[in-house]
C-alpha cells in the first residue's frame, strides 16, 4: 500500500540521460524504486534496464518516452 509519496522539482536536470542517471542513483543509495519520472510533462515509469541503455547511449530518449510513459 502507497502511503506517501516523495517529490522534486529539478530546475537543473536538462536532459532525460540527467534524469534517469539521478533516479539510478537515488535507486542505488535507497533501494527504492521510483513510482514515477516527469520529463518536459511526460509521465514515465521507471525502467531500470532501459534507463541504463539511455545512459550508455544505446537507447534513444524518444523510444524509452514513448515505451515508459504513463
Amino acid at each position: 500500500m502507497n502511503n506517501a509519496s516523495l517529490r522534486y522539482d529539478l530546475e537543473n536536470i536538462t536532459t532525460l540521460p540527467h534524469l534517469l542517471c539521478l533516479a539510478r542513483e537515488f535507486f542505488s543509495e535507497t533501494g527504492m524504486i521510483p513510482a514515477e519520472l516527469e520529463y518536459h510533462g511526460v509521465r514515465l515509469s521507471y525502467n531500470s534496464i532501459e534507463a541504463n541503455a539511455v545512459i550508455k547511449g544505446a537507447l534513444d530518449e524518444q523510444v524509452y518516452i514513448e515505451r515508459n510513459k504513463l
